[in-house]
């Protein structure tokens, strides 16, 4: 489950929504006008006990930290994963790519962002960690 900040930045974007007219809806949702993404993706919430390890700035594999102490208590350590969906179109290329005479391929990218982790000595610190992000053409 995402942490509380980002579960009411969706209720106040649903709100919003719900405020405007259906004129305005019908034409601001991409779906209706037939637009579809270069690369089919999926995007879920991860915890550090599904993570487990990852790849730090330096290329050391690290242990991610379930919990981070904090004055009242501790945080579970949540990241926000998207990766080319394996079931999607990423097998005979990206849409839209004309296959005759280009050929093109769906790739999951990756970014760093930070996380509690400890290294191979046992030492505990903030360190940036390799995370699945997006999926490009």
């Amino acid at each position: 489950e995402p942490p509380l900040l980002f579960l009411l930045e969706e209720y106040k974007n649903y709100l919003d929504a719900a405020n405007m007219s259906m004129r305005v809806r019908r034409h601001s949702d991409p779906a209706r006008r037939g637009e579809l993404s270069v690369c089919d993706s999926t995007s879920e919430w991860v915890t550090a006990a599904e993570k487990k390890t990852a790849v730090d700035m330096s290329g050391a594999t690290v242990t991610v930290l379930e919990k981070v102490p904090v004055p009242k208590g501790q945080l579970k350590q949540y990241f926000y994963e998207t990766k080319c969906n394996p079931k999607g179109y990423t097998k005979e290329g990206c849409r839209g790519i004309d296959k005759r005479h280009w050929n093109s391929q769906c790739r999951t990218t990756q970014s760093y962002v930070r996380a509690l982790t400890m290294d191979n000595k046992k030492r505990v610190g903030w360190r940036f960690i390799r995370i699945d992000t997006s999926c490009v053409c």
